[in-house]
C-alpha cells in the first residue's frame, strides 16, 4: 500500500521530489540538509516505518548503533527546521499525513489510467509526463522507487494511449505513446499505435518516419527486424479507423514478441529494502 497523504489540510507543506528535492509550506521554502531530506523523502514514499528499519536502509554500511544516533539527529533537526512535518514515537516514524508530496498525485493517476478511469485524458498525460524521480541520487531505495515508477507509468501511459486510440482521440493516443517510447524503446503495442494514430491523422510520412526510426533502432541493438504487423501497415494493409479497437495486445507485466524483441519493460522482482 502507497502512503497517502492529506495536503490539503490547512496549514500542510508540499514536498517535491520529482525533478528535484523542494519542501515549502505556504509560500516559504523549508531548507534540510541532505541527511534530513534523505529521511523525509524515504517516509515520504514508504511510509511510516519502524525506526530500526529506517535507519538500516538510510546507513546500511554503518553499525547499528551508529545508525540510530544518525536517525535520532536527522529527526531532531527536520522538527527544529520543519515543525510538524514528522510524526514519531519511540518505536516508529513518519511523514505527516498533512504533506501533500507530488509522487503521491503521480500514483494517484497512475491508479486512474490502469483502471480506466479516465476522465481527462490530456491532464492525466500531463500528470504522466513528470520528471525523473529524485535525480542524482543513488542510494539502493531511490533506485527502487525510480525505477517502480517508470515501471508504472509505462504501464499507465500504455493503457491510455491504447484507450485514446480505441476512443477516436488520436493527437493523445499519438502524444502518449510517444511518452511510453521515451521511456522504453522497446514496447511494439506502443510503436504500433503511435504509427496507426499518425495513420488516422493523416500524417503517412509522418507515420513512414516512426516506422523507419524503429527499424533503426532495432537493428543497432538487437540486429532484427520490426515485427510483420506493423511492416504489413506499409504493404497495402489499412490502418483500423479510428475509434475502432485496435489488433494489438493490451498492456503486460512482462512478454516477448516476435524476433525476440521485448514487448514490455523488463520488471524488477527485487522488493523495497
Amino acid at each position: 500500500m502507497r502512503p497517502q497523504s492529506d495536503g490539503s489540510a490547512r496549514g500542510g507543506a508540499h514536498l517535491q521530489l520529482l525533478g528535484w528535492w523542494h519542501l515549502t509550506r505556504g509560500r516559504d521554502a523549508l531548507h534540510l540538509g541532505g541527511r534530513e531530506q534523505r529521511l523525509v523523502s524515504l517516509l515520504a514514499l514508504r511510509g511510516p516505518r519502524p525506526r530500526v528499519l529506517v535507519a538500516a536502509t538510510l546507513w546500511p554500511d554503518t553499525r547499528e548503533d551508529r545508525a540510530r544516533a544518525s536517525l535520532r539527529t536527522a529527526v531532531k533537526q527536520t522538527q527544529e527546521h520543519a515543525p510538524g512535518l514528522l510524526e514519531a514515537d519511540r518505536t516508529t516514524i513518519g511523514l505527516s499525513r498533512r504533506v501533500r508530496v507530488d509522487v503521491h498525485d503521480l500514483d494517484h493517476a497512475i491508479d486512474d489510467a490502469i483502471g480506466s478511469h479516465v476522465a481527462e485524458p490530456a491532464r492525466l498525460l500531463t500528470v504522466l509526463r513528470c520528471d525523473e524521480l529524485l535525480p542524482g541520487w543513488y542510494d539502493d531505495w531511490v533506485l527502487y522507487e525510480r525505477e517502480r515508477l517508470e515501471q508504472q507509468k509505462v504501464r499507465a501511459l500504455e493503457m491510455l494511449a491504447t484507450a485514446a486510440y480505441d476512443g477516436g482521440d488520436l493527437v493523445t493516443a499519438v502524444d502518449a505513446a510517444r511518452e511510453a517510447i521515451r521511456i522504453e524503446p522497446l514496447l511494439d503495442t506502443m510503436r504500433s499505435v503511435l504509427i496507426r494514430a499518425r495513420l488516422g491523422l493523416g500524417d503517412t510520412s509522418g507515420a513512414v518516419h516512426e516506422f523507419r526510426l524503429y527499424r533503426r533502432y532495432l537493428a543497432q541493438e538487437l540486429g532484427i527486424e520490426p515485427p510483420p504487423a506493423l511492416a504489413a501497415l506499409f504493404e497495402g494493409t489499412r490502418p483500423a479507423p479510428a475509434g475502432s479497437s485496435i489488433p494489438v495486445p493490451r498492456p503486460r507485466r512482462s512478454g516477448v514478441v516476435a524476433n525476440g524483441a521485448r514487448s514490455d519493460r523488463t520488471r524488477r522482482t527485487r522488493g523495497p529494502a
